[in-house]
């Protein structure tokens, strides 16, 4: 017993590492995300230098350069797109809102209301011009941060042409961080994306050779393996799109072909654990397993499975699984990334956005008012608070949990500071190296936990007070202080002034699932019928993110409900899976004309079109039982067959009313 205990003590750590690692490439195949937040930490550093060695020159305080530091800390996350030029072009245009929040935040700010008004207004006008375009996010993240820096800092008037010259310097040192000192290799970063991928199917092959050895701890490392492959999956599939977006069409293909055949082959081992041959089945298994995981193929593996002689369901799916890695391993990678890119048609500008401008607008006034009812000087950061929680959230539910979300980062962040602050006191150089630290943290998590994102932002913040000698402690809890205040107020607005239920949102979103499903079945039909430029894939992929878009609606109910029964709004998902599932299929199987099928891709297409439109569900006739010999594309209709029929009848009682809005 000890001796286990032993044992467990040394292995639970590298088991929690391993974990963290498993979950990190999951998310990030390719480590773009990792190599972004590495470019992003080393473009404020470089431009740190520049500023402290410029205002050595120009006799200037380095607090004069704040605006063009934060400008250098958002360029890297703001400019990602696919190519140089285009990164270019979004740097200088972003240029231009940092630049006139500065000016107009310097000349302002001493202006009592009227200076605090205008923090109102710049908020107000982002909210109202965001969906005009897509860069309309961006542009007004930048006025309101830089704003946020000059309220903070209170620069006078005369510091304008040294602020104004960091600005523009920021632009040429965050270029030269991406472009000559870490440029971003397309090649090498798609071939580490399929690596990983394929190390994701080894995991679920592992896992499924000790479920076949009749070890029933691994059901539940099975199901999470897949879980991972699937989101490394989708991940890998947006990666290959922004690296490689004309080329990759290929290797997006294998990676589907991939992901179903992991998933195929962890449902074989279900059939033949109690058989005579398990343990034979299970050295199979991991037999591929090490090839798959050493990259030990060869173009052999690109045949077809040999029909004369029989194969047991695990030798089948294994021969699908070796072959779809292996043209996924072989398949080419040669980025088109360097080529002038496509004439892209750009989409019109969308409405003014009234209604959520008026709501961000109001709960800023509140919360500027209880801010300054606690530090005239520092009420900002609850406007901000405001700003960041209504950012991308759609419904009621959704503030709720990113003000929940914001308070708790905060909150650790502040006792981490402190004790960090505390500890590092004095050691410039640690310290230094702790606020790099804290900013590639920043990078790397905002988009996938905004909980640790913000936990970074605050210890940034005791880190950089601290090394600029303020007193810490009280500016921390100020900032906890002023962020619930926001956090409240934001709260309190979205719960009761034009609310957006997160029921609402749930079934939009649900209805889009629908509506995507539909339209890839029609485009699966067009592709068995024969018809030129149908991209069965294309659309698969289409349906996976607006399935993520579904997950995202669900998560503050999810959030919420801890030991509480699944609600009503959640009951339908799992049918609805099913059919994104057999959809995946029978997209990757629709390869080949089959004009016997059409009618049958047809008749589910109009069902799932009827259940997005909101029509009733009409029950339908039994389907017949699936033939055992069926080609891929018709087996695959006929399981889709059967689970839009159980969506059908789910949606049928009433469950979520077809996904749509009560009229």
């Amino acid at each position: 017993m000890r001796s286990d205990r032993i044992g467990w003590a040394v292995n639970a750590p590298w088991q929690a590492l391993s974990n963290v690692w498993n979950r990190m490439i999951a998310s990030d195949p390719g480590l773009l995300r990792l190599f972004m937040a590495f470019r992003g930490t080393l473009s404020v550093f470089v431009m740190t230098v520049v500023a402290l060695l410029l205002g050595h020159l120009l006799d200037a305080a380095p607090v004069e350069f704040a605006s063009g530091i934060t400008f250098s800390l958002m360029l890297p996350f703001l400019a990602r797109e696919p190519t140089r030029r285009e990164r270019q072009r979004t740097m200088v245009m972003l240029a231009l809102p940092a630049a006139g929040a500065a000016i107009v935040t310097t000349v302002m700010h001493g202006r009592g209301v009227l200076g605090d008004s205008f923090f109102l207004v710049l908020v107000f006008l982002c909210f109202l011009l965001q969906a005009r375009s897509p860069q309309g996010i961006a542009l007004g993240l930048v006025a309101v941060v830089i704003s946020y820096v000059g309220l903070y800092l209170e620069l006078p008037v005369s510091t304008l042409p040294i602020q104004m010259l960091s600005v523009l310097v920021a632009i040429p040192v965050v270029w030269f961080i991406g472009i000559v000192a870490l440029p971003l290799r397309p090649a090498r970063t798609l071939r580490r994306t399929v690596q990983a991928v394929q190390g994701r199917a080894a995991m679920v092959l592992r896992d499924a050779g000790g479920l076949a050895a009749g070890q029933p701890a691994t059901v539940q490392r099975l199901r999470r393996s897949l879980a991972q492959l699937n989101e490394a999956a989708l991940a890998a599939d947006d990666q290959m799109a922004l690296l490689d977006p004309v080329g990759s069409a290929p290797l997006r293909l294998h990676l589907m072909d991939l992901e179903l055949a992991a998933a195929r082959l962890a449902n074989a081992p279900l059939d033949v654990v109690a058989g005579q041959n398990s343990r034979r089945q299970a050295a199979r298994i991991r037999a591929h397993e090490r090839r798959l995981r050493r990259g030990r193929w060869s173009r052999h593996h690109l045949r077809g499975p040999n029909t004369n002689s029989p194969q047991t369901t695990v030798a089948a799916a294994l021969a699908d699984l070796m072959r779809a890695a292996s043209a996924l391993g072989l398949c080419p990678v040669a980025p088109t990334i360097a080529q002038p890119p496509a004439p892209v048609v750009r989409p019109a500008p969308g409405p003014l956005a009234w209604r959520i401008a008026l709501r961000v607008t109001l709960a800023s006034a509140m919360a500027m008012a209880g801010g300054m009812a606690l530090s005239p000087q520092r009420w900002f950061w609850a406007v901000v608070t405001v700003y960041v929680v209504f950012l991308n959230a759609r419904s009621r539910g959704d503030t709720i949990y990113k003000g929940a979300q914001r308070l708790s980062g905060t909150l650790l962040g502040l006792v981490c500071g402190l004790l960090l602050a505390t500890l590092l006191a004095g050691d410039v150089v640690v310290q230094c190296a702790a606020l790099l630290a804290a900013i590639f943290g920043m990078y790397y998590f905002i988009m996938i936990s905004y909980t640790i994102g913000i936990f970074c932002v605050t210890m940034l913040l005791g880190l950089l007070y601290s090394l600029l000698g303020a007193s810490l402690e009280p500016l921390l809890v100020l900032r906890l202080e002023e962020t619930a205040i926001g956090a409240v107020s934001a709260i309190l607005v979205a719960a009761y002034v034009l609310p957006v239920r997160t029921r609402d949102q749930v079934k939009t979103s649900g209805a889009a699932v629908l509506r995507a499903l539909s339209l890839a079945v029609a485009t699966c039909r067009d592709a068995l019928a024969g018809k030129p430029g149908a991209n069965p894939v294309a659309a698969m992929r289409a349906v996976d993110r607006q399935v993520a878009d579904l997950r995202l609606a669900l998560l503050p109910l999810r959030a919420g409900r801890f030991l509480m029964r699944r609600t009503e709004l959640e009951r339908p998902v799992p049918a609805l899976l099913d059919c994104v599932h057999w959809l995946r299929v029978l997209a990757v199987s629709a390869t080949a004309a089959d004009p016997d099928a059409v009618a049958q891709a047809d008749a589910i297409e109009r069902r799932l079109a009827a259940l997005a439109a909101g029509e009733r569900p009409i029950p339908s006739a039994p389907v017949p039982a699936i033939p055992p010999a069926f080609a891929p594309a018709r087996d695959a209709l006929n399981r889709l067959e059967h689970a839009t029929a159980d969506l059908t009848e789910r949606l049928a009682i009433g469950a979520l009313q077809g996904f749509q809005l009560e009229r």
